[in-house]
């Protein structure tokens, strides 16, 4: 699945590992594409997940916001 986990799908993608939970993509996301997981990381965070990928459109904010560049856009 390679480093970047969470998706299945091709919009959003979240690193489990590096996300530290704090919220901020949630925040923005117009669309609602992102939520707050319910497992911890080796890093004792609680990472949110691209739990609803297919509702992305793709305006990137989640990921500019991110302050541990968890997230990435796919092409």
């Amino acid at each position: 699945m390679g480093l970047f986990k969470g998706s299945t799908e091709k919009n959003v993608e979240v690193d489990s590992e590096k996300c530290r939970g704090c919220g901020a993509c949630l925040e923005v996301c117009p669309r609602g594409a992102l939520e707050q997981g319910e497992e911890m990381n080796s890093r004792g965070f609680t990472p949110v997940r691209a739990a609803h990928p297919e509702k992305c459109v793709r305006c990137g904010l989640c990921a500019v916001l991110c302050p541990e560049k968890a997230i990435r856009m796919r092409k």
